[in-house]
């Protein structure tokens, strides 16, 4: 699917959630500054462009992502990893999974923390990367939804940003719960559900340049508790990291043209969701 976003479309949205969460303990001066912008915005004919956006499912998308997937500044990685990482430190090594390894930046962790590690993700194309970065790890092309591994021998699965690409959040922990020994742990991180209402999804330009995007299910705490229940997985810890100033500066078309609607806008909020849970005897 390919419609034209208009960016008039994205700074008014912006200006618009700038206003709602500074509406009861912001200044006069601020909201008119606001309206002010969005009054600009309407009059400039250059913010009614539309560029086309296309949508692409997990498997093509990080086909055409792959190019320029380890360029720094995004965002969600940013306040992700440090967060991953910790929670890390504290288990003991052992047999581990990096599912949607992509280019394997979880899988160095691992190795450096003394794991065994083997990758698992659906392109071949970070596939191909992943085992470039990261020689003393292993990698095997899979479905996170049909994991191509014994059941029940892992000590430790981590899986980025990864599952909110999926619609089906029961099927996907039942066969990441398969995975596990009974005793094992997972660290799943995703893009947090509120961002996801917000229109959030995963943004990339294709090797031609183009917009396109993996889609982002809002799937909200509920629904992964529930799925959490159902596998037989037990919570441990929850963190959601918080976005701020430098993060938003990666959102450059809003940052160039809005830069205090985006800060006032999204500064603060949660970008991240991680869980650390634990398998069932």
């Amino acid at each position: 699917m390919t419609r034209h976003v208009r960016l008039r479309e994205l700074l008014i949205g912006v200006e618009g959630l700038a206003l709602l969460r500074r509406l009861y303990d912001g200044t006069d001066d601020e909201a008119e500054q606001r309206i002010g912008e969005v009054r600009r915005i309407l009059d400039d004919e250059a913010f009614a462009r539309g560029e086309a956006t296309g949508e692409a499912d997990a498997r093509a998308g990080y086909e055409r992502w792959s190019s320029s997937y380890d360029e720094p500044g995004n965002p969600l990685i940013a306040i992700e990893q440090p967060v991953v990482w910790r929670l890390l430190e504290s288990i003991e090594p052992g047999y581990a999974l990096d599912l949607a390894c992509g280019t394997g930046r979880h899988a160095g962790r691992l190795v450096e923390l003394g794991h065994r590690v083997v990758g698992v993700d659906l392109t071949p194309q970070m596939l191909r990367k992943a085992q470039l970065n990261v020689p003393q790890a292993s990698f095997l092309e899979g479905d996170l939804r049909a994991i191509p591994l014994p059941g029940g021998e892992l000590d430790l699965v981590v899986c980025g940003l990864a599952l909110a690409h999926v619609a089906d959040l029961h099927g996907a922990m039942a066969e990441l719960a398969r995975v596990v020994r009974p005793g094992g742990i997972a660290i799943l991180s995703v893009l947090h559900p509120f961002l996801a209402h917000l229109g959030w999804h995963a943004p990339f330009e294709d090797e031609h340049g183009r917009r396109r995007f993996v889609r982002e299910h809002a799937h909200d705490h509920a629904a992964y508790l529930d799925a959490f229940r159902r596998a037989g997985l037990r919570v441990r810890d929850c963190v959601e990291p918080r976005l701020g100033v430098e993060q938003l500066r990666a959102k450059r078309r809003a940052f160039r043209h809005a830069p205090e609607a985006t800060i006032a806008a999204y500064d603060g909020l949660p970008g991240a969701l991680v869980w650390s849970v634990e398998r069932g005897g």
